[in-house]
């Protein structure tokens, strides 16, 4: 049976696990990364790697090429690789001409003007080829990432950062969100939930297939007064042969005395900036946030920090 052909209405095709196993691991690709792009699980890449299951749907052939970074053709087995794209052979039944009685005119050299239609045919089936093989901007999306972090915080108070990363595209877009926190920094909560946490060298990791938009957040605190910490990340996503990006927007923070929703450390909460915290991340469930503190500050004239109390007290 001709497994690259149609099994119960489904397109399938017989892959090499050897080589995808051999392209995954000399790119450093994790079965993990491969599997998030492809749509499956790790031992369902296990699988197939080990040729348990060498036969899948086409569909999921062209999205572990796409995440090998090859053409679908060098992941399949060689004895069947002619038979990705079978030929269709069709019968045409002579048809017979009618009789038209000829005329001088027929025995004068055709002036080319017959040949017009052809070749237009020719050219709008040359442009629908290219158009077929060369990847569309649907396939390549453009990825940004915007970093929202408060300009102050107080020592031991956990505050929220938040990265926006947003997709161009309209298919689902596999990426790795890396964020460095500065030293001495503690986390507290994400949503989502990260992929992996490095707390020697404060470096977040999430792995996610995102569509359109996804806001990555997390708490984090300091313990220590009176300095100003730093904060960077990246964005590595698939696109031809791979493409990293720095996320942008906000990037220090200074720890003191101010609360982390007054943007203008004026020493109160105006109605612009509880909106703030309310349009961006009031929303985000399981962040762990005290809006509640927050808007008792902003109901009252201002507020003061308690060194001895370590904690805020509302003006009246």
């Amino acid at each position: 049976m001709d497994n690259n052909k149609m099994t119960g209405g489904i397109p399938m095709v017989r892959i090499d696990g050897v080589e995808v196993r051999r392209l995954r691991e000399s790119q450093g690709l994790t079965q993990l990364f491969v599997a998030t792009i492809v749509g499956v699980t790790t031992d369902t890449i296990s699988r197939w790697e080990n040729k348990r299951y060498p036969t899948i749907k086409r569909e999921n052939g062209l999205r572990l090429a796409e995440a090998l970074q090859v053409a679908l053709e060098e992941i399949l087995e060689k004895e069947h690789e002619e038979e990705l794209f079978p030929v269709i052979e069709a019968s045409v039944e002579p048809v017979a001409e009618p009789y038209v009685e000829k005329s001088d005119s027929a025995t004068k050299p055709s002036s080319g003007k017959k040949n017009i239609p052809l070749l237009l045919i020719a050219i709008v089936l040359a442009f629908f080829v290219i158009w077929l093989l060369y990847p569309s901007s649907e396939k390549q999306p453009t990825i940004t990432a915007k970093r929202l972090l408060p300009g102050f915080a107080v020592a031991n108070q956990p505050f929220p950062v938040a990265i926006t990363v947003s997709s161009s595209g309209t298919i689902p877009q596999s990426l790795i969100l890396k964020e460095n926190m500065p030293e001495g920094a503690e986390l507290v909560n994400a949503v989502p939930a990260y992929s992996a946490f490095d707390a020697v060298f404060g470096e977040i990791k999430w792995l996610k297939k995102i569509d359109n938009t996804q806001v990555f957040a997390y708490m984090v605190k300091f313990n220590q007064s009176d300095k100003k910490v730093a904060f960077k990340g990246t964005v590595a996503f698939l696109k031809g042969g791979g493409s990293q990006i720095h996320v942008r927007g906000d990037v220090n923070v200074t720890v003191g005395n101010v609360h982390w929703a007054d943007a203008d450390g004026d020493g109160r909460i105006c109605d612009e900036e509880i909106l703030v915290v309310y349009d961006v991340f009031s929303e985000i469930e399981g962040l762990g946030l005290d809006v509640d503190q927050v808007e008792e500050i902003w109901l009252g004239s201002g507020y003061e920090w308690n060194v001895e109390k370590e904690q805020f007290e509302v003006l009246p």
